[in-house]
């Protein structure tokens, strides 16, 4: 088996899967919560707009990598980047897909029931400060957007860079929001907590 034919196929399990492992964590999370643990905002708001492209996108993600294992012709209607069709590339997007997505699960476990998808203020969570959260204020986002560029590699072409560029531009302006939910929810506790800790990773103090 070839590196596009492996790439083929785990991109349609893989996404397949995900699909899976987000429906069952919402209803497990919901049901001890009693409530979603899911907020995409008002209409309208920003928040909202975030939460709708980033969601278009992956559900069209979804339908894209099982239709072209099914048809694999499909390709030629994203307009791929040939030049970047080589087994290298193609496989180091498989592994920084696994991986963003074995760290996302790592953190949601760590996170347990205080784990929300969007923000609300007054949402009955705590400031995590520890663990993962203690070298980024972002461990989720940064997850998620690790595999947006791994999904950029496993499959290069427009389509995944304009999925990668959306992708990016979502992630990053939700963080933006929920930072500022944050801070009007944890006042001193979440400036101490953002002047410690930087927006991304601890390697660049300007990052915060």
């Amino acid at each position: 088996m070839t590196a596009a034919e492996f790439t083929r196929w785990f991109l349609a399990l893989f996404f397949v899967g995900v699909a899976g492992f987000y429906m069952v964590l919402i209803i497990q999370v919901g049901h001890r919560l009693h409530t979603s643990p899911v907020f995409s905002g008002d209409p309208g708001t920003r928040h909202w707009a975030h939460h709708a492209a980033f969601r278009f996108f992956r559900v069209l993600i979804l339908l894209v990598c099982p239709a072209r294992l099914a048809w694999p012709p499909l390709d030629h209607f994203l307009a791929p980047f040939d030049g970047l069709w080589h087994p290298v590339v193609l496989l180091c997007g498989d592994t920084m897909l696994a991986g963003g997505f074995a760290a996302a699960i790592a953190i949601h476990f760590y996170m347990g029931d205080n784990w929300r998808s969007g923000t609300r203020d007054g949402a009955g969570t705590h400031l995590i400060t520890t663990g993962p959260f203690a070298y980024s204020r972002n461990p989720m986002m940064l997850s998620v957007m690790t595999a947006q560029a791994g999904l950029f590699l496993a499959m290069p072409s427009v389509f995944t860079l304009i999925c990668l560029a959306v992708g990016w531009w979502a992630v990053v302006a939700q963080t933006a929001v929920e930072e500022r939910s944050l801070q009007r929810r944890f006042g001193a506790d979440y400036e101490h907590y953002r002047a410690a800790t930087p927006r991304w990773i601890r390697w660049h103090s300007s990052f915060r």
